[in-house]
């Protein structure tokens, strides 16, 4: 029997990023999206992992009426996470708009959003208020702003050291509270071998921040998504966290764009076959697990970005990434897709796309001949 899925609206609402309109090639590509976390905690309360029941549930009464109370947030909803169905939670894992703790929810547990899928806020995770804001692109500055606003905002006592700052769960986040991040697609310096130079010099040069290669299975490469973030907020402001990630950013996309100048230079018939190759396999192929198909679908976009491959644009390449995964898919066929049967639709989907990506059909329309 099929089983028909029941989700919230609430967590259908794409991020921000998705739909942000770029021209090809440009740094706005590259970088995906920016974000801020800004953490904090209410004096008089334990850490939530310390918490009893009572205290949760105490504190997020407090953390909800303070938000209550702000007009920036006026534009938000909210909704207890024992409340979100399975797969509403799942979605919401996989726009990264929430972490697995907070998903396993329990007493006091809460998350908040706004419909423009650019802010939003955790209650009762690591930390008591953990607010999020996002843009697309590399617009790091415009996330800040976002972020702090509705930071100052909030009508409540948080729990601060005179000496040290702001007091958070995870000792790393003491100080400012204040985390600031860059999603970055860096194929050409994958496929080019630059990557390990670059990790090199980025120890030495940039030693307050982390790069994260995500999308990894099993310890191998993928896809060349990376993760920059600051990994220190303990004597040092937010306005120097802020530019420290922005000039990284820069500085690794200068080397993104350099590194397609020279394999377009280069007219390496390797490389393009390498290209044909990953657009054959999504063509043809019947199984498709994630993280195959996004690297193959990253080396598609690179060759169509330095127009090596028919024009895939950034929107549509975005879309198809994060609809690609598991509860993505099975919002998009209106039925829970089992995990055994994962690969053959998520490779359907990709052959479709493939085939005639200016067809106006969506996933959901894909017959089930088609996924098999």
């Amino acid at each position: 029997m099929t089983k028909k899925i029941l989700t919230d609206l609430f967590s259908r609402i794409e991020p921000v990023w998705v739909n942000a309109s770029g021209s090809m090639g440009t740094p706005h590509s590259i970088a995906i999206h920016s974000g801020v976390r800004v953490r904090r905690n209410i004096d008089g309360f334990p850490f939530p992992g310390r918490s009893s029941r009572s205290e949760l549930c105490d504190s997020a009464v407090v953390a909800l009426g303070s938000i209550g109370r702000g007009d920036a947030w006026s534009g938000c909803e909210f909704r207890m996470v024992d409340n979100l169905d399975n797969l509403s939670r799942y979605l919401l894992l996989e726009m990264r708009f929430i972490t697995p703790l907070l998903a396993q929810g329990g007493a006091g547990r809460f998350f908040l959003r706004d419909n423009s899928g650019a802010a939003s806020c955790m209650i009762n995770e690591e930390d008591h208020i953990s607010i999020c804001a996002t843009s697309p692109g590399l617009e790091i500055e415009a996330a800040y702003g976002m972020a702090m606003g509705l930071e100052s905002a909030l009508d409540i006592k948080s729990a601060r050291d005179d000496v040290l700052g702001y007091l958070t769960a995870n000792p790393l986040y003491v100080g400012s509270g204040v985390t600031a991040y860059v999603m970055l697609h860096l194929p050409a310096l994958e496929l080019s071998g630059e990557m390990p130079r670059i990790y090199e010099t980025f120890e030495r040069d940039w030693k307050r921040l982390a790069l994260i290669r995500l999308f990894s299975e099993n310890g191998g490469d993928c896809a060349g998504f990376f993760l920059l973030s600051n990994k220190r907020t303990l004597g040092v402001t937010s306005d120097d966290i802020i530019h420290r990630v922005e000039d990284a950013a820069q500085s690794l996309i200068s080397k993104e764009l350099f590194a397609r100048h020279k394999i377009a230079g280069l007219k390496d018939g390797d490389v393009v076959d390498k290209f044909w190759r990953a657009w054959g396999l999504l063509r043809y192929a019947r199984k498709l697990h994630f993280p195959e198909a996004l690297n193959m679908f990253s080396l598609v976009k690179l060759g169509s970005d330095m127009g090596m491959l028919p024009f895939i644009g950034d929107v549509e390449w975005r879309r198809l990434t994060l609809g690609s995964q598991r509860h993505h898919l099975s919002l998009s066929f209106g039925r829970i897709i089992e995990q055994s049967e994962e690969p053959f639709v998520r490779a359907a989907c990709f052959r479709q796309f493939i085939e005639g990506k200016s067809s106006r059909r969506s996933f959901g329309q894909i017959g089930s001949s088609d996924a098999n």
